[in-house]
């Protein structure tokens, strides 16, 4: 009986250990697993070179950076799945060997010629219009952000790149809400209830490319070296942030919203902002920048409609005026 005992005891240890480790090592954005405890288990997460950060824009440091290629964006992916892991949605793309996005230049020219190949794509939102994004801007939040992670291809693999000194680099871009979005967002939001819960995942039957889910204006960006904004919080990160925000939906965000994780609602998933300590925080210098960053970075799309109509008339009365007065002048003989 008891050697039978021992032998029970063998095989169920290590089925323990297993789910402990697992249990000790998940993560979440409140409670015992929220970020003030990532520390706890995954030691970088308290590194002095973490992100996200706030981008001052008084101090942000102007430098001509070389311009950003992004290669093979334009393809669309043999494949497209949609997986809600319980902290995001995370998207995987799939593509022939040769038609892999891929970006170099910019900041990235800095850390290898070589360039960085797409990984994945992810977001982080909150639970109102007020928060969402992980950087801030002047202190202001985003409703919503999206990272497209890119790996060094001096490293063959994500795994092999991730511990490395820039073998990692995100690409931050914020959305804004407006009463019309990208097709690419109003049919990967029509996906999103198939994903309500942690764990299930969809494939889009016609994939779109990835240059439809990020900005037009890719010239205008900050940058800055960083971490991984989840654990394990890996340090040497290459942060492009890019200035001007993607149009999304309120419906289309609501989507979003609606998903959870371990019966919770997966909102607000997103790191509270990290000092910037000894780092410089760049500004890509652009000859004639078209979007201006010290505007508000959220509206209301309802208020914004029924701003614009007034002021566009009030534009035009001015030249109305003046027709007017032309003709007179015209009937006058002038």
């Amino acid at each position: 009986m008891r050697r039978r005992c021992n032998t029970l005891a063998i095989v169920i240890a290590p089925i323990l250990i297993c789910a402990l480790t697992v249990l000790a090592q998940d993560f979440g954005y409140e409670g015992r697993h929220g970020p003030e405890h990532w520390s706890e288990d995954y030691a970088r997460c308290s590194g002095k070179h973490q992100s996200p950060i706030n981008i001052d824009l008084v101090n942000a440091v102007e430098k001509k950076f070389e311009k950003l290629e992004f290669l093979n964006f334009h393809v669309k992916p043999k494949n497209f799945q949609m997986t809600n892991n319980g902290h995001t949605v995370l998207v995987k793309l799939t593509y022939d060997e040769d038609k892999v996005p891929s970006v170099r230049g910019g900041p990235l020219s800095e850390k290898t010629l070589l360039g960085y190949q797409f990984e994945q794509f992810h977001f982080h939102w909150g639970e109102n219009d007020t928060v969402g994004s992980e950087d801030l801007i002047n202190n202001r939040a985003y409703p919503a952000e999206l990272h497209v992670v890119l790996r060094n291809l001096e490293y063959p693999d994500f795994a092999s790149a991730l511990d490395k000194d820039h073998g990692i680099a995100v690409m931050a871009f914020f959305f804004k809400i407006n009463y019309r979005s990208s097709d690419g967002y109003e049919k990967f939001a029509k996906l999103l209830p198939q994903i309500d819960r942690k764990g299930k995942s969809v494939n889009m039957t016609e994939p779109i490319a990835l240059g439809e889910y990020i900005s037009e204006y890719l010239d205008s960006y900050y940058s800055y070296t960083g971490s991984l904004t989840t654990p394990p919080c890996s340090e040497e990160v290459t942060w492009i942030d890019f200035t001007e925000p993607i149009d999304i939906t309120e419906k289309q965000l609501s989507a979003f919203r609606l998903l959870t994780a371990n019966d919770d609602h997966l909102r607000n998933n997103f790191r509270p902002i990290q000092p910037l300590n000894d780092r410089t925080l760049y500004k890509n210098l652009v000859e004639s920048p078209i979007y201006n960053m010290g505007s508000i970075p959220f509206v209301n799309a309802a208020n914004a409609a029924g701003r614009w109509k007034p002021h566009f008339v009030t534009a035009l009365l001015p030249g109305f005026g003046l027709l007017t007065l032309l003709r007179a002048t015209v009937f006058r003989g002038f």
